[in-house]
């Protein structure tokens, strides 16, 4: 049972009454500034965290308020310091804060706020601009996937993938031959996914429409992923913790290729999976990314390690999916034979009957939370346009 004494008005420091218990405040959390609620106040000297229990201002000691409550962190124990509720946030969000982060509630600080605020959006505007400008420079018209160019012939109708790497937001990989699914495809639902927001939704066609069948465990997986990102505000860790696309795609075509005695068959399988490999690369910044994950990504380019890197040897089998959802949308806009889109499909189904038997080990269905991780609250600001 907690020892509780009630706090006398004599015991108040002049910096707890500017930042009393129940007060509002601003406090940083990044770079920007946001309206808080003070719910305790830790005193260095007296060692008591001073809070609301049952409508009444009480004290506890350090040992007694341990036990029920989250203890002060240790770097900042030896200062006066608060914990705060970012107002509209999740409680997850709550945490101790010290003076170098709190800011008092007055027009003075609310202007700064304003500012800070502005300063950010104007920034994001900017780098927007500067991303457009380098689109024009480069245009997804003009990547490696070759246009159809009304001969698609035999096979799978996807190209063969030569070793590339990513440069400013968009795959830069060598061209490739033979490639009957064309950059008017990728640039047709680049469009579309900048006006829905997201690449996994929002494709439309005028053709008639390609059937894919779909497992209904991957189904689900990808509705599982869809509320991980968009309502919980997680991402997927990078590199991915299980397998990454390439490593999927690799093993796949191993374990295929063992069943297949003809040649031709083998030659398909090749071309289906080198083509998978480099059209993953030229979709993922244009049409596999949420909104909420296209901070992660910018990120990921600015960081040396991954400079050289594929975006198939970073991100996971779930990104993998989500393109194999769509296929059916991006072939539709193409002017492939009936043929070439049903030697597609048939590829595609084989592979997406293979994930389901590999379903455990490549989606880590056991524990989807270590999967995806939480996000600050300064990403999530960044990310959503704060």
């Amino acid at each position: 049972m907690l020892n509780v004494s009630i706090i006398r008005t004599d015991q108040i420091h002049s910096t707890e009454s500017m930042f009393a218990v129940g007060k509002k405040c601003l406090a940083y959390h990044g770079p920007m500034l946001y309206e808080a609620n003070i719910l305790r106040a830790w005193d260095p000297e007296m060692r008591t965290v001073t809070l609301t229990v049952n409508g009444q201002l009480k004290t506890l000691s350090q040992p007694e308020y341990g036990e029920e409550f989250d203890a002060v962190p240790a770097s900042i124990e030896n200062e006066p310091c608060y914990f705060v509720h970012y107002q509209g946030w999740k409680a997850t969000w709550d945490e101790w804060i010290g003076l170098d982060r709190i800011n008092e509630y007055n027009e003075e600080n609310i202007k700064l706020k304003t500012e800070l605020t502005e300063q950010a959006r104007r920034a994001k505007k900017q780098k927007q601009q500067e991303q457009q400008r380098k689109k024009k420079g480069s245009s997804v018209s003009n990547a490696s996937i070759e246009s159809v160019n009304g001969n698609s012939g035999s096979g799978t109708g996807l190209g063969n993938n030569k070793k590339g790497k990513h440069d400013s937001g968009n795959t830069a990989t060598k061209k490739s031959s033979g490639s009957n699914i064309g950059s008017n495809a990728i640039a047709g639902d680049e469009r579309r996914m900048q006006s829905n927001g997201t690449g996994s939704a929002g494709a439309t066609s005028n053709v008639s429409r390609i059937v894919l069948r779909m497992p209904v465990r991957l189904k689900s997986l990808l509705v599982d992923d869809w509320e991980f990102v968009t309502k919980n505000k997680k991402i997927c860790q990078l590199p991915s913790p299980t397998m990454t696309v390439d490593q999927v795609i690799a093993s796949y075509e191993s374990a295929r290729s063992d069943e297949l005695e003809s040649p031709a068959l083998q030659s398909q399988l090749t071309e289906y999976c080198s083509g998978l490999n480099l059209y993953f690369e030229h979709s993922l910044p244009v049409l596999l990314l949420y909104r909420f994950e296209r901070l992660q990504y910018d990120e990921i380019l600015k960081k040396e390690k991954f400079q050289n890197k594929l975006l198939a040897s970073i991100y996971g089998p779930i990104h993998l999916l989500r393109l194999l959802s769509i296929l059916p949308e991006l072939m539709s806009t193409t002017t492939m034979d009936s043929q070439s889109c049903q030697l597609i499909v048939q590829q595609t189904e084989n592979f997406l009957d293979w994930l389901v038997v590999h379903i455990d080990q490549l989606f880590d269905t056991s524990s989807k939370m270590e999967y995806y991780v939480n996000t600050s609250s300064q990403y999530e600001g960044v990310a959503l346009g704060m």
